[in-house]
């Protein structure tokens, strides 16, 4: 072998070895799974399903799947972990801030909530949030703009969370306008059209 073929050969192995591979190549749902005790096989299939669901709804891998393993290192059980992935995929088809339900449940985690209570947190969130896009499309309906649509669905479901329901927020705001009433947070994702423009 001459040196030229014995660098060349040395420089490719060490391109192989460091080079990361992509996370779903280093690991797989199912071996997540049975590395953090998911028993049984459909239980697996299960969690597998929910996941790819979530990807083809357009959560990319490299943001889902280490989501995924924190959530199985909390020790959810196949039911919850399916769960947490429905509401984070309709998020995401709805075109709803899923990162917000990933924050949620992590925060949980970091905290050592008892898994179930993860769970109705991340559903309660979901819960907020849907009920976010109606007041959103009321507001317009009303002559305002959404300049930030995901900005602005956390910022509702926050008031929301506060205890307003949907239709006070759209009345006030109707009456009073962003500034006018105590929703003055809204003012810097949504703004009064010119058409709309209050007197």
């Amino acid at each position: 072998m001459t040196r030229r073929r014995v660098t060349r050969f040395l420089v490719l192995f060490l391109l192989l070895i460091l080079s990361p591979l992509p996370a779903s190549a280093q690991k797989t749902i199912d071996d997540l799974c049975r590395i953090h005790g998911v028993a049984g096989d459909e239980n697996i299939r299960r969690i597998e399903q929910a996941y790819v669901a979530a990807v083809k709804a357009g959560i990319s891998e490299d943001v889902l799947l280490p989501f995924v393993e924190d959530i199985l290192r909390h020790k959810l059980d196949c039911g919850q972990m399916v769960r947490v992935l429905d509401v984070t995929t309709r998020l995401r088809q709805a075109d709803l801030p899923y990162f917000v339900v990933f924050s949620k449940v992590r925060e949980g985690v970091a905290k050592e909530a008892p898994p179930a209570q993860v769970v109705e947190a991340a559903e309660a969130k979901f819960k907020t949030l849907s009920e976010s896009r109606d007041v959103l499309t009321s507001l317009v309906a009303l002559g305002y703009r959404t300049r930030d649509p995901q900005n602005a669905a956390v910022v509702v479901s926050s008031y929301i969370e506060k205890g307003y329901t949907p239709t006070e927020i759209v009345s006030q705001i109707r009456d009073k306008g962003i500034d006018g009433g105590r929703f003055s947070a809204l003012s810097g994702v949504m703004e009064k059209t010119v058409k709309g423009r209050e007197r």
